[in-house]
């Protein structure tokens, strides 16, 4: 059986996770395994076209993230019209020919960064309140866009003293969000608090603080890198959110391998978000999260 597997991009630390726990997968199960994806999550025309390859070489199935919404949806719809059964993977398509989704509701995400928010500040401020901004790495990003939305509605619903000042965008380039931190601080010399809703974001918001030194904002980030778990274990960040993506990948390939052999599988699965904190660094309880690559070799 041959499973071929398509994440955004090849840059970002999140994807080589997903890879570790498919690959993982792959030798599990016996399967061959066989991974292409572009170097940037903004280069989603080499995403169409790594898929429309995969669908020429007719595997027994495909995994897929979809860096956006509608334009994998052709390549989608045509191998699951010829037979070739798709597992999506962290973001939904606008489709329902697929056969399965694994992955964290978004919208909780953002959600829950908002809580996590709103918990710092009033650690910091004696109450959740204050002026607060929020970066993106690029807009129309289904993920993405899902978590900036979840957390604008629960700040609006749930925390009246929270201003939201400005929701920045980089543009799907890495370091960008260190220009976007500096000008932010530099711009509201009396904002309270950031949120970066991916890796990327999160990593350069982390070093633009550094660079300033300014340990005294709220700050709260999605995925856990190195660079983020430094930012937690530094003082730079209060909680870091993450979903699970090494089970993700694994998780892929197996549903992928179940499609195949016909087996009955649930539409959408959640795989489940985790906050991390200083405290649970400390105490071990996130060495899963923070530290797959090592958590996982001995599967």
């Amino acid at each position: 059986m041959t499973i071929f597997f398509i994440v955004k991009a090849s840059e970002n630390e999140f994807w080589q996770i997903v890879l570790d726990g498919a690959q993982k997968a792959a030798n599990h199960f016996g399967v061959e395994f066989i991974h292409q994806e572009p170097t940037s999550e903004s280069e989603v025309s080499r995403q169409v076209s790594i898929l429309e390859t995969a669908i020429s070489t007719k595997p027994d199935a495909i995994v897929l993230a979809p860096t956006v919404a509608d334009a994998l949806v052709p390549g989608i719809e045509r191998a699951m019209d010829s037979g070739i059964p798709v597992i999506l993977i962290d973001s939904l398509a606008n489709t329902d020919k697929y056969v399965s989704f694994l992955g964290s509701d978004n919208y909780t995400i953002g959600q829950r960064s908002a809580d996590e928010l709103a918990k710092a500040l009033e650690e910091k401020n004696g109450s959740p309140s204050g002026k607060v901004a929020a970066i993106t790495y690029m807009s129309g990003v289904g993920s993405l866009e899902a978590r900036i939305s979840g957390f604008l509605d629960r700040i609006e619903e749930a925390y009246p003293d929270i201003e939201v000042v400005s929701v920045r965008d980089a543009m799907g380039q890495v370091g960008n969000t260190i220009n976007i931190t500096l000008d932010l601080l530099t711009a509201y010399p009396d904002l309270d608090g950031l949120y970066a809703n991916n890796q990327m974001t999160g990593d350069d918001m982390v070093r633009a603080l550094d660079m300033q030194g300014r340990k005294d904002l709220a700050a709260v980030a999605v995925d856990a890198s190195a660079q983020e778990i430094w930012g937690l274990e530094n003082g730079y960040l209060d909680s870091v959110l993450v979903q699970q993506p090494w089970v993700m990948g694994y998780a892929g390939v197996a549903y992928a391998v179940m499609a195949r052999n016909g087996v009955p599988l649930a539409k959408s699965v959640d795989t489940g978000i985790l906050v991390i904190t200083p405290e649970s660094i400390a105490s071990g309880e996130a060495d899963a999260a923070i530290n797959p690559f090592e958590y996982y070799k001995d599967w």
